[in-house]
């Protein structure tokens, strides 16, 4: 079962020990009580975003495995690359230094600065996790936190919208998958069920429980490999429950600089390879992009990385 954890406990670490290296997920509370208004805001641009019409939503989409950044429409992202795509839409932004001008909404003035502040607050957050996993690995100060400081972090917004049509076999508004990056921090604007993690000790899926005013934070694929497999990076999925509404979410991949090496933090004998984090990200990111090219072409190059399986 995942946990539920409060963020300004005194036994916060100790908590996350017990849930990372075992389910890979918790949810935490109190931890961004003081901007609550700015979520609130954010989530009727959000919405408002969206509700545009696809014509206008295309002027701004995705633009590759290069960048990753824009909108994709629905079924043009595969989370599981041998599945069908996922019904979901989404739009994703960086840092202004690494988000081009060209993917912002031109229809919504107030779409922009407010993302910023947004993926800022996301930014801090996201300190405050890592000095904690640092703590954690025991780790001189600052170590693993500043390989984070020039991250090519991204930041996400994901309508999953109501549907009536055929659903193929396999297809989910999420299939299951693992993350690529150090960690994620995931809002829900809603309280629409359906996020599940894959509990490998009881061979099933379980739901992520909804707590209101929480984040969700999962490990992912380049944590586990630098934490030489001391924390988990657990398989999940978005299933197809309440169909008939709409689902919003909002995950904060946290993701090293594109030059930072992936190698184990631990005293422990290595289990994998040193590898970049940019070809890491840039391959796994292909797989569920149609640039299937890309991954192709650095399939020798990246001998040695790990997948987990899809469950």
């Amino acid at each position: 079962m995942v946990p539920i954890i409060d963020f300004r406990s005194s036994t916060v670490e100790k908590q996350m020990h017990a849930a990372y290296t075992t389910c890979g997920f918790a949810v935490f509370t109190n931890v961004f009580d003081s901007w609550l208004s700015e979520f609130l805001d954010w989530q009727q641009l959000v919405e408002e975003f969206f509700n545009l019409s696809d014509v206008k939503k295309t002027k701004y989409s995705y633009s590759g495995v290069a960048d990753n950044l824009g909108y994709s429409g629905i079924t043009e992202e595969r989370l599981t690359p041998n599945k069908p795509g996922d019904l979901k839409e989404a739009f994703n932004w960086k840092s202004p230094d690494k988000m081009k001008d060209q993917y912002w909404p031109e229809e919504i003035p107030e779409f922009k600065p407010l993302a910023q502040k947004i993926l800022r607050i996301a930014q801090l957050l996201s300190l405050e996790f890592l000095y904690r996993f640092e703590n954690i690995l025991k780790l001189p100060k600052g170590r693993f936190v500043e390989q984070h400081l020039d991250g090519a972090s991204t930041m996400r917004i994901i309508k999953y919208p109501p549907h009536k049509g055929e659903i193929k076999q396999d297809q989910l508004r999420g299939n299951e998958h693992t993350d690529f990056g150090s960690i994620t921090l995931l809002w829900r604007f809603d309280d629409v069920s359906g996020l599940q993690v894959f509990d490998r000790e009881k061979d099933g899926w379980f739901d992520v429980p909804i707590v209101k005013n929480s984040i969700v934070l999962n490990v992912g694929d380049m944590l586990q490999r630098w934490s030489n497999d001391t924390f988990k990076s657990t398989p999940h999925r978005v299933v197809n429950a309440e169909m008939n509404k709409a689902r919003y979410s909002m995950p904060y991949f946290v993701d090293p600089g594109r030059d930072v090496l992936i190698s184990n933090l631990t005293d422990q004998p290595d289990k994998y390879p040193p590898i970049s984090a940019e070809e890491y990200l840039k391959w796994r990111l292909a797989q569920s992009s149609a640039d299937q090219s890309y991954v192709q072409n650095k399939e020798i190059e990246a001998e040695g990385v790990q997948y987990l399986p899809n469950y």
